[in-house]
This record gives C-alpha cells, sequence and structure tokens, in this order.
C-alpha cells in the first residue's frame, strides 16, 4: 500500500513510528510535577504577543480628583520638617491601590507562566514582531533574552536559579554568572511559528553568545515543513495580486515550499535537545478553525496528488490530513517526537479556549473537557527536569 505518511529525512526527524496519542494524559493536573533546571522563556507564534490591551481603561473626572487629591498630599507631607512614624503611615494608607491600565486584557500564555512560576521556575515571556519574518522575530528573541540574562547574571547565581543546586551554599555556589563568566543556560518551550524563530536563533545568531546559552527547544504544533494554509493564501495572493497589500511576507516563508529549504539551511545545534507535539481534531461546523481545518485537508491532498502523481488511499489520507486547524500533525514533527494531542485545536494548545469548553461540558454533559493545557506545560516542565534540563 502507497504510503504518503510523510517521514521528512532530515536529521533533526525522529524514527517515523505510529502516532502516539497522548491527550489522556493531560486531563486532569497530577499531584506533584518537578520545576526544571535553567530558566523557561515562552515564544509566541504568527500574530502573537505577550499582552494584549483590548480596552484601554479610560481616566474618570473621579480618578483624576483621587490623583489630584493624592498629590496634594504628598506635596503638604513634604514640607514638614519632622515627619514621626504615625504620619509615614497615614501617607501610606491614604494612598489608593494600583489600577489596571486597561479594562480587558489578553494573555497570549493564558494561566500558563504562573502555573509554571508555582513550580519555583523563573519564567519570562518573550515578545517579537507579530507579523514579522522569522529572521527579524529570530533577532528581537535574542534581543529579549539577551536582555533578561543580562539583568540576572549581575545578581543571580547557580545556586538562586539553577533548581538542582538551590541547596549547594559553598563560596562559589553563591557567585553571580557574571562573576564567573559563565553563560545563563535557559529552556525555550515555543508555540506555532514560535518553534521557527527559536531554531533560527539557535542556529543563526545564539551559536557564541556569551550571555545565556539554550539547552533546549520544545516545539508546540510549529510548522517545521511549512503550513498549507499558508499555501493556500499564497495562491490565493498570485490570483489576486491587489491581495499582496495586506498579506504579510512572513506568510510567504511558511509554505511547505519555503520551509525545504528553511529547513536546509537551519540546521539543529547537536548541543541542544530538540522535542516536539502536535495536535490534531476534528471540527464542529461553530469551531474557529473549521473552515482552515479543510482548506487544510484540501491542500495536504492536492500537495500530495502533485507531488506523488496519486491520491492516497483512505487509511493514508485520514493520517496524512490529521490538523488542528493551522498545522498537520506531521509538520510538527522534529526532534524526539512526544506524541499526538488529540481533539486539540491550534488555540487549545495555549488555554484559550479551554475555560470556555470547562464552562459547556459541565453544563451540557456534566464532564471535565478530554484536555488542560496547563497540564501538559506543567508536564514539558516535569520531563525538563528528569533530563537535567
Amino acid at each position: 500500500m502507497f504510503n504518503l505518511l510523510r517521514c521528512y529525512s532530515t536529521a533533526a526527524r525522529a524514527t517515523c513510528s505510529k502516532d502516539l496519542y497522548i491527550t489522556a494524559k493531560y486531563r486532569e493536573l497530577h499531584k506533584h510535577y518537578d520545576a526544571p533546571k535553567y530558566p523557561l522563556v515562552l515564544c509566541h507564534g504568527f500574530s502573537g504577543f505577550d499582552k494584549f490591551t483590548l480596552l484601554a481603561k479610560p481616566q474618570l473626572a473621579v480618578a483624576q480628583a483621587v490623583d489630584t487629591a493624592k498629590e496634594s498630599l504628598d506635596s503638604g507631607l513634604k514640607e514638614e520638617e519632622n515627619v514621626n512614624e504615625n504620619a509615614k503611615k497615614r501617607q501610606v494608607s491614604v494612598s489608593p491601590s494600583p489600577s489596571p491600565s486597561s479594562l480587558v486584557e489578553l494573555n497570549y500564555w493564558n494561566g500558563i507562566k504562573e502555573a509554571l512560576e508555582k513550580l519555583g521556575s523563573t519564567v519570562f515571556i518573550a515578545k517579537v514582531p507579530a507579523f514579522g519574518n522569522i529572521e527579524t522575530r529570530a533577532t528581537s528573541l535574542d534581543k529579549f533574552i539577551t536582555k533578561q540574562c543580562k539583568v540576572l547574571r549581575k545578581h543571580e547565581s547557580k545556586q538562586t536559579i539553577y533548581q538542582d543546586e538551590k541547596q549547594e551554599h559553598t563560596a562559589e555556589s553563591y557567585k553571580t554568572f557574571k562573576q564567573k563568566s559563565e553563560p545563563i543556560k535557559i529552556n525555550l518551550i515555543s508555540h506555532s511559528m514560535g518553534g521557527l524563530d527559536s531554531r533560527y536563533l539557535i542556529s543563526k545568531i545564539h551559536k557564541s553568545n556569551k550571555i545565556y546559552k539554550v539547552a533546549s527547544l520544545t516545539t508546540i504544533s510549529t510548522p517545521h515543513h511549512g503550513s498549507e494554509v499558508a499555501d493556500f493564501i499564497v495562491e490565493q495572493v498570485e490570483k489576486h495580486p491587489s491581495l499582496k497589500l495586506v498579506c504579510p511576507k512572513s506568510i510567504y516563508e511558511l509554505t511547505t515550499t519555503q520551509m525545504k529549504e528553511f529547513n536546509k539551511a537551519v540546521p539543529n545545534d547537536p548541543s541542544v535537545e530538540y522535542f516536539s507535539f502536535g495536535a490534531k481534531f476534528n471540527p464542529k461546523w461553530f469551531n474557529l478553525f473549521n473552515l482552515t481545518w479543510h482548506i487544510m485537508r484540501h491542500q495536504i491532498l492536492k500537495n500530495a496528488a502533485i507531488n506523488k502523481g496519486i491520491i492516497p488511499e483512505v487509511d493514508d489520507k485520514n493520517k496524512l490530513t490529521d490538523n488542528d486547524g493551522l498545522v498537520s500533525v506531521e509538520s510538527s514533527k522534529w526532534g524526539n517526537y512526544a506524541g499526538t494531542l488529540d481533539n486539540v485545536d491550534h488555540l487549545d494548545l495555549i488555554n484559550w479556549t479551554n475555560r470556555a469548553r470547562l464552562g459547556l461540558d459541565k453544563i451540557m454533559w456534566a464532564k471535565q473537557p478530554p484536555f488542560n493545557p496547563i497540564a501538559l506545560y506543567l508536564d514539558v516542565a516535569d520531563k525538563l527536569a528528569h533530563r537535567g534540563l
């Protein structure tokens, strides 16, 4: 039987064994997770962000009056020559507590950073140009990590940062990274296009960096071999040139054709460990990715027919077209493939739709949703810890 399961022959790919469906492992939180040894950097995907302010909070007249009164009070207190302790306490007590600057804020990594920090991990959320090309985004990622690690190097040591060395109490363990002239090792966890930024960073930018050293990269539904949605969009742009005005140039980089060239030009670093996860689902009519899921399916079969000259048999077709609405399972495989998350779409992976699904499932069917993304990221952290990362 003709096999169209794309077992990409690159040094980065693991064996092309049957997919392991691992969703059941992430239905509920476990009682215990270990924190990884090194700090974590979360890297967002295409059109992503760290925090997005949807609606700025208006500066109401009442708030302005409170601020004015506070300024007057502070000014009056400063004029006093002898301020006793009780006066200081009164000054603090009348100061209004800080209020959020927006009414609605969206976090790309919804609840994930907080969960990882509760383990004791040092966690950074990177921010790169949402629609930039891979090189631009990778350069921004490098600048972000360098900035964060420069701060850590001045004041932190292995004893305060690395989890397995926090029990060490020697003079050497308390020396800062700057004093020891050592880079801070980090783990990258990247969703979607963020995985491509991370790979470019590791392969092309970060090689001789003395500030930080990437120890591992874990990618979550990254289009390592391209996205057929990008193929479809580029085809439409070629048919309707006016669409070029609104089509980000980075879309062209994400096509299956361009990613073949990317993979040749961006080899893995043998000193870095690579892990990956994929996802698939069958959409309901109301799902956000219903249209793109069908586009993916159509385009995958179309590409397969063009490349091989035939349409695959049904069994192979179902495997071949598995996708999460934007990235196919086969495209998400890179390095050590941990498995496929079944009945999970592209946004479920960053906990955007889980709360809505949780509420609906409890109301309609009195059951827990099949996937808890927080459990996934805690397990990623735990596995890194057990690998000494």
